[in-house]
């Protein structure tokens, strides 16, 4: 059931169209090297992994697991990095949840499992490697390590109640649009700022404040999809935890 869970919301955030500068249905956002049947093989790639994630308590155990999961997402895609962060994350919080009583002590278990990450990866890099490191040399924000080390607090304090109150009023699909252009709104966003600096980070997170509480929202994704395409922008960090924020909910009331 969890595994099906996690596998569902992969297929849930790059079904969700219209998704500014992302793959979704309509296009391949600001992305020339993948499109949604790449998102399709790196899902079924990564889905027989979730069980294993679900019953690892060590995190160098994860480490080991995780890399394999991202050797079969790349050799799926033919090189192409589609869920690379999402491997992480999913493994992260699977494990939790194969450890956890209950949703409500799964950030805590979360926090246990991440404690001292950002120090233990971050703190002491002697070769950049990869997009979240080089955001953290640069800026000192520690990305999606952080927010596993704080639990994913940006998920429990913030994106899940805003989707939890946004689908009782409108629906599966609409909160989810809505909860993507809230987190675009505020999230350090490692992959925006790979590709536009902290000019293109500002640019998303203005654009998305603007079009959060007005009228035509289907209008306005379409209008801003076009202006990152243009600016060759993603918000590949925001439409994780979006992916994640479904996840959660979606367990919570199991």
């Amino acid at each position: 059931m969890i595994s099906d869970l996690a596998y569902s919301a992969l297929l849930k955030e790059v079904e969700l169209t219209p998704k500014p500068g992302l793959v979704d249905k309509n296009n391949n956002g600001s992305h020339k090297d993948m499109c949604i049947e790449t998102f399709y093989a790196s899902a079924k790639a990564i889905k027989p992994f979730i069980d294993k994630f679900l019953q690892l308590k060590e995190f160098s155990e994860l480490r080991r697991v995780g890399k394999e999961c991202e050797d079969a997402m790349f050799k799926a895609t033919k090189g192409v990095n589609t869920h690379k962060g999402m491997i992480f994350s999913l493994a992260v919080i699977c494990s939790s949840i194969g450890k956890t009583d209950s949703f409500e002590s799964l950030q805590r278990d979360i926090k246990i499992l991440c404690k001292d990450l950002v120090k233990h990866d971050l703190k002491n890099i002697k070769q950049v490697k990869t997009h979240g490191e080089e955001f953290y040399v640069k800026t000192k924000c520690a990305g999606i390590r952080a927010e596993a080390q704080s639990g994913y607090a940006t998920i429990f304090s913030k994106s899940l109640p805003f989707y939890e109150k946004n689908f009782l009023k409108y629906g599966e699909d609409i909160a989810m649009k809505l909860t993507l252009v809230y987190l675009m709104s505020f999230v350090d966003d490692s992959t925006l700022f790979a590709r536009g600096g902290e000019k293109g980070l500002n640019f998303v997170k203005n654009k998305a404040k603007k079009i959060l509480y007005v009228d035509n929202l289907e209008k306005n994704l379409k209008e801003l999809d076009k202006k990152m395409i243009e600016k060759n922008l993603s918000a590949g960090g925001s439409a994780d935890l979006l992916a994640l924020t479904w996840f959660l909910f979606n367990f919570k009331y199991l």
